[in-house]
């Protein structure tokens, strides 16, 4: 009887583990608990949350900003730094054609807390720099940036 008993609760616990219920039930409170003990593993020490600069460039690559100002940059990211809650993201890049060409810092100022999960479309600021002068270049331009349109719906 003993060691039908162990049989019937060995095949139990098989059975349980096998289960879909397994990580709904046992699996998913314990990893709650361990983000409510340990925290989050992409949270910085000082509590606020921190998302991996490669996040906010693929944030930035899907955006509508980098696919109106794309045609100007010519490089990869350059240099990446963080000012009162903004991730400065920069790239270098080419204003203008032909004799009026003129290498620009292109910045790009995202959230520094936006990420993929995060509702509704980033925050994203732009900004052209001469590179020699560190002027302002072609304001007007970022200011005429497409309004997105909706897809019509088909029947």
């Amino acid at each position: 009887p003993a060691a039908s008993a162990v049989v019937l609760a060995v095949g139990a616990l098989v059975l349980f583990a096998l289960s879909a219920d397994l990580d709904r039930r046992l699996l998913l409170p314990l990893r709650r608990t361990r983000l409510r003990v340990f925290g989050h593993p992409l949270t910085g020490r000082g509590g606020a949350r921190q998302v991996p600069v490669a996040a906010s460039v693929e944030l930035l690559e899907n955006s509508l900003a980098w696919h109106t100002t794309s045609p100007v940059v010519r490089s990869a990211l350059l240099d990446h730094w963080e000012s009162d809650g903004w991730r400065i993201l920069h790239y270098s890049g080419v204003h203008g054609e032909g004799v009026t060409a003129r290498p620009v810092a292109v910045l790009f100022a995202l959230d520094a807390t936006a990420g993929r999960d995060t509702p509704g479309d980033p925050m994203i600021r732009v900004s052209y720099v001469d590179a020699d002068t560190g002027a302002p270049v072609a304001a007007e331009e970022l200011r005429a940036a497409p309004a997105r349109r909706s897809l019509r719906l088909v029947e």
